[in-house]
């Protein structure tokens, strides 16, 4: 290499190989351009290199890296030799000139070359321009930038391409270059389909290959597009077996790469005739990967893709909206499916899908395996068709904490692999492999309680207690007065149900006000008061009657009242609760550059509060911190988000479009944002698998965590509570290793023989919604639960997937319900006229009526009291499908 030559590598990007944008230096003094190096660090959060000596970076904080000095010798030589770039043709480094055509930087040998491609597109006269009307619409925008003359060469040269490209089974195209000679040129198929790999000529290996190999030589076997840390291939070696197990490991660590590595090594053997797949109408191998929520599903997805990086899009295929008859089709389609374990179950419910014609099963975030949980309610058919003599797929399971259900931690983690069906546990051992994980992942610096201070005194809450809830209480006869939020909110939901059950009309408005008047006060010791106030003002609009009774009166005036005297407190400026201060003060303290906050909260209502409140204030829109809100699924008038909503704000939440997330607890499991650097639990406690997975969300370097909440209040005493839980689980672990593989095996033996036992002795469970036949649980009559007025008979209800619909003529007539999709259906007393549920269209925009069971009481056999529900699923008569 000659002098030259060598100065010019010197400003020569390591990554991109080009000159030198915006550099900065490394630590092992190597120099990148600055968008290489934030591209470095996004992709590999956890071990980032440098492209040319492979040291590692150590400050993940694209921030935290300085531009040269404009005296530095890199400065110096990038403003001297301006003209140096890589050629766009040959790749040299050089000095180059840009293309007077399109731009590109040419080197000097390569320069007349590059032009003559500009001449590939015929020359041909602007002729056969007649444009349809619809063609004409189209083109008007770029019509008025143009010249006459440019729209004209703009449509020839479109056309050109186009007959090209149409024509392209043609070996050769004709062209004339300027000298006048005729020349053919090999042409470049157009929108060619991918080549496909050819499987059969791969290599063929076993596990031990993938097991005794190094990550470089899995990543060749496997054809990945990563390379698999050491600790998961040795992970993945119970599921390369065959065998099924219990992946346990810290968030962040890469089990879903786990999983994905024993699914690809699945598919290969299958694919070279190795194993024959257990499915029975196709030669394919089949999976499924459950995940919790809906916004998951395709998070789960794009990191498969990363494993199967060949021909993905017809081996990957996320279940979002396709209805269950289409699964039969897709399942011969794809090889790999990703639901939500709702959905999942709803397809197997209805014979959509079977689960014996899958290989492999994955379940993400498997602590939730137990009681009726959906996993479970999974497991359980599962187990039914292993001791039927079925042949039933491989289960690989995932989790951070397998928790403790409010039991022994180590007999809790023996009951959930009964469950599971998996004998393997695989968890980070001592020593050399905790060090290898904790060198590989992000874990937050610290996870700290911020106690606030209680506000002593608040006359908005002394003046809705005192003059307000006792008033209308001592009218029905209860004394509410030492009652703390959790018993009055108990006492309410008894009194509720007993009053509906009789049909008590006043202690069903009276329970109805209290409730309202006691949510507001859990909301307003949150959250800022114009929410508040705004939220109470809707609900206590729901319940007016049309034509109320003496004591919905008596109740409308104190809620005026009430109302009057906050609109005066607001008008002298109420000050901002000091966990609002605490929490601002945060953010502004924590969010620096290019990071992302999440703000994990108890309810949808705080979360949609918040965000408004955080928008709002001045000191972040200074800063351009703009805040967006993730809910679970369901009704827009409960504050909740369709999937694709979902999807679109954790995507503008990854892009930094959104820079903080206010989530509820649909965004504390599995979420994956790598730029995420902190997360604020705002006065939110579950339990102590919540608190691990909280702290897992966080999973950009030096991250921090924080709980802010009052001083010794309920939610302070919780989270002391699961950080000594927390200490439980790892001692299950510990205890799972000292007891031994056999010893341990025996007991999840022993705890299957009784689970097995218990599900032979009752049989089949009744199905989620309905039962399979009619029943003495189907109910007689239904009604209204709030003014018993008759609403149809029990027999009347259908089951339309997971909604229940009434379609009686005589309900119809008797409510005369709107037509249009998505309109409320009230009671047709008109001095009760509550909600219902909601018309939806069926086949042919036929309309039928959803309806929501928490307005509805039911009265089954001859029973004198009626049954009340919170849920459908616990609603067990029969109902026929549509």
């Amino acid at each position: 290499m000659d002098n030259q030559s060598q100065i010019f590598q010197k400003f020569r990007c390591l990554k991109c190989e080009r000159r030198l944008n915006k550099p900065l230096e490394l630590r092992c003094n190597h120099f990148i351009c600055r968008d290489c190096l934030e591209t470095v660090l996004r992709n590999h959060r956890t071990d980032a290199q440098c492209p040319a000596c492979s040291r590692p970076l150590g400050d993940y904080q694209i921030e935290n890296y300085t531009y040269l000095s404009p005296i530095h010798y890199i400065s110096r030589l990038l403003s001297t030799f301006t003209d140096v770039n890589e050629c766009h043709t040959c790749k040299e480094f050089t000095t180059v000139k840009p293309c007077s055509e399109c731009s590109k930087d040419q080197c000097h040998s390569c320069s007349a070359k590059h032009e003559e491609t500009h001449l590939q597109i015929e020359e041909q006269p602007n002729e056969n321009l007649e444009l349809s009307n619809e063609e004409l619409e189209i083109l008007e925008p770029i019509k008025s930038y143009l010249s006459k003359k440019e729209f004209e060469d703009f449509i020839q040269t479109a056309r050109n391409h186009v007959d090209r490209a149409i024509l392209k089974q043609d070996k050769t195209i004709v062209y004339i270059p300027r000298n006048g000679s005729t020349v053919s040129v090999e042409k470049t198929p157009i929108w060619s389909d991918p080549e496909i790999y050819d499987w059969s000529k791969h290599e063929r290996f076993s596990e031990s290959d993938i097991i005794n190999s190094k990550p470089e030589r899995v990543r060749q076997l496997l054809r990945l597009d990563f390379n698999p840390r050491p600790y998961q291939i040795r992970m993945a070696r119970p599921g390369l077996a065959g065998k099924n197990s219990i992946v346990c490991l810290q968030t962040g660590s890469g089990k879903t790469f786990i999983a994905a590595i024993v699914a690809k090594f699945l598919h290969i053997r299958s694919l070279q005739n190795v194993i024959t797949p257990s499915s029975s109408s196709t030669s394919r191998f089949k999976a499924v990967f459950l995940v919790p929520i809906k916004a998951l599903v395709a998070q789960q997805c794009a990191a498969f893709r990363q494993a199967f990086i060949d021909q993905p899009d017809s081996i990957l295929k996320p279940i979002d909206n396709q209805v269950g008859e289409r699964f039969k089709n897709l399942y011969q389609q794809f090889d790999i499916f990703f639901f939500t374990v709702q959905k999942f179950a709803n397809f197997l419910e209805g014979k959509h899908a079977d689960l014996t014609k899958f290989d492999l099963v994955i379940i993400d975030e498997c602590h939730h395996c137990y009681d009726n949980h959906p996993i479970n309610s999974m497991m359980r058919q599962y187990h039914r068709l292993k001791l039927s003599g079925y042949t039933v797929p491989q289960i690989i399971a995932l989790t951070a904490s397998v928790g403790t259900n409010k039991k022994n931690a180590f007999d809790h983690l023996v009951h959930v692999c009964a469950n599971l069906d998996c004998l393997e546990i695989c968890a980070i051992g001592k020593g050399v492999e905790e060090d290898e994980l904790r060198n590989s992942t992000n874990t937050p610096l610290s996870d700290t309680i911020l106690s606030v201070p209680k506000e002593i005194s608040d006359p908005i809450v002394k003046a809705l207690k005192d003059d307000v809830m006792k008033a209308i209480a001592s009218r029905l006869g209860y004394d509410i007065s030492m009652m703390d939020n959790q018993k009055l909110e108990t006492f309410l939901a008894v009194e509720h149900d007993n009053a509906c059950k009789k049909n008590d009309r006043d202690a069903i408005i009276g329970c109805d006000y209290l409730k309202k008047f006691h949510r507001f006060l859990i909301y307003y010791d949150d959250l800022p008061l114009v929410e508040c106030i705004q939220w109470l003002i809707e609900g206590l609009k729901e319940s007016t009657a049309g034509n109320p009774t003496q004591f919905d009166k008596f109740c409308r005036i104190k809620s005026d009242e009430f109302l009057k005297f906050v609109t005066i407190q607001i008008s002298n400026s109420i000050e901002v609760k000091a966990k609002l201060k605490k929490l601002v003060e945060m953010i502004i303290y924590l969010h620096t550059g290019n990071c992302r906050g999440l703000v994990l909260v108890r309810t949808k209502f705080h979360a949609v509060s918040l965000e408004t409140f955080l928008n709002k204030h001045s000191d972040l829109k200074k800063r351009q911190i703009f805040a967006g809100h993730l809910t679970g699924q369901g009704s827009a008038e409960e504050l909740s988000l369709p999937g694709n909503q979902q999807s679109k704000v954790l995507d503008e939440f990854r892009k930094g479009t959104k820079q903080l997330l206010v989530a509820t607890d649909v965004a504390q499991e599995g979420l994956d944002v790598a730029e995420c650097s902190y997360v604020i639990r705002y006065e939110f406690v579950s339990n102590e698998i919540g608190t691990v997975q909280s702290r897992g969300r966080a999973r950009a370097s030096q991250s921090k965590c924080f709980l802010i909440t009052e001083a010794l209040s309920l939610n302070y005493q919780r989270e002391t509570d699961n950080r000594l839980k927390e200490e439980d689980m790892k001692q299950a672990i510990t205890e799972w290793r000292e007891k031994g593989i056999q010893e341990f095996r025996t007991l999840v033996q022993k705890e299957q023989t009784d689970l097995l036992k218990n599900l032979s002795t009752n049989g089949p469970q009744p199905t989620a919604l309905g039962a399979a036949q009619p029943n003495k649980e189907t109910a007689k009559t239904i009604h209204c639960r709030f003014c018993d007025t008759f609403l149809c008979r029990g027999s009347s209800l259908r089951l339309q997937g997971t909604t229940i619909v009434c379609l009686d003529p005589a309900f119809e007539k008797l409510v005369n319900p709107p037509k249009s999709a998505g309109e409320k259906v009230v009671c047709p007393n008109r001095t009760c006229h509550r909600e219902l549920g909601a018309v939806i269209l069926l086949s042919r925009n036929a309309p039928g009526y959803a309806l929501q069971i928490s307005s509805l009481k039911f009265f089954i056999g001859n029973e004198m009291l009626p049954r009340l529900f919170k849920k459908w699923s616990q609603y067990q008569g029969y109902m026929q499908p549509l």
